[in-house]
């Protein structure tokens, strides 16, 4: 873990920090056998072209219910527009997953790397569109503080829905797209998640038990400002 080093906010750290709850320190015995068939279809070859990490941070909430972060892009960006997403990015040489998740998310919201625990680092999956691993990087927010925006032109919000929004039936159903794509989807306040994020998302908290039974045959299709990043 990268250390958010001497100064005022390493006291912050050590005498704010909440302990990282039962339901996600259970990820750390989470085995091969243990993991949706989502990783055993993505697998990632043992030299990709190019590595990517991305922060899935649960933190506390106000009212006590955990809560996640989550980012909107820029509907300008040449990749990924307008996405849902998990904050992260390209690790760098020299780096390590950890280190790159925590990295990106200071560089998109302004997140404090020693305000995180790390709990565990999932398998990478391959993106063939991109010949990209991304690799899975799981962290508590053991003393949260204010985050946002850091540059308007590659997030264009923050948001930060709680575990039993997520959750929520109500909220939940089957993404598809032109093509015969298909997938989890979630609706995150008026933001609509798919794809990569909202498969990780799905088996996350399938793996910690945080998931409820939902409707997997209600569909919503993707709307064409989505699909648009990818050429659908």
């Amino acid at each position: 873990m990268l250390e958010a080093g001497a100064g005022p906010y390493s006291a912050l750290v050590a005498q704010g920090s909440q302990a990282t709850p039962d339901w996600l320190a259970t990820l750390r015995q989470v085995g091969p056998a243990d993991l949706p068939p989502w990783f055993a279809d993505h697998p990632a070859p043992p030299r990709p072209r190019r590595s990517s990490a991305v922060l899935v941070l649960f933190g506390p909430g106000d009212d006590g219910e955990p809560r996640l972060v989550l980012t909107e892009r820029s509907h300008d960006l040449r990749s990924h527009a307008a996405q849902v997403v998990f904050p992260g990015g390209h690790v760098e040489a020299g780096e390590s997953a950890d280190e790159a998740a925590l990295r990106e998310s200071a560089e998109e919201v302004g997140l404090v790397p020693g305000s995180v625990e790390i709990v565990t680092t999932l398998p990478g999956v391959y993106l063939t569109p991109q010949s990209t691993e991304l690799v899975p990087v799981v962290g508590w927010w053991q003393a949260p503080h204010a985050i946002g925006v850091v540059d308007p032109a590659e997030v264009r919000r923050v948001v930060e829905p709680t575990v039993g929004s997520l959750a929520d039936p109500a909220n939940r159903f089957t993404a598809t797209a032109p093509g015969g794509y298909r997938g989890p989807g979630f609706i995150v306040d008026d933001l609509l998640v798919w794809g990569v994020t909202a498969a990780l998302l799905d088996c996350v908290l399938t793996l910690t038990g945080r998931a409820l039974p939902w409707d997997q045959h209600l569909e919503t299709e993707v709307p064409e400002y989505l699909l648009a990043a990818y050429g659908m």
